[in-house]
């Protein structure tokens, strides 16, 4: 297993545009500046009236899927 550390930033309307259909994924960058794109999917049940902001861990199997996603801060 694999964990990256990935900081999401997306307003509402950032997060409403994607979500209706324009985007399936959301490219973060890692805090050891890796870029990861993510289903943005995953981030559903993070996100509040002012969309998604916040530090998550993102834990991957050994063939690079995605396992879970943890919100740290």
């Amino acid at each position: 297993m694999a964990n990256i550390v990935v900081e999401v930033t997306l307003s509402a309307l950032q997060y409403q545009t994607l979500y209706s259909g324009q985007a399936k994924n959301v490219v973060a960058h890692s805090l050891d500046g890796r870029k990861v794109q993510l289903p943005l999917s995953a981030f559903r049940r993070f996100v509040t009236h002012g969309g998604i902001d916040g530090v998550f861990d993102v834990e991957f199997d050994d063939q690079h899927k995605l396992v879970a996603i943890t919100r740290m801060r």
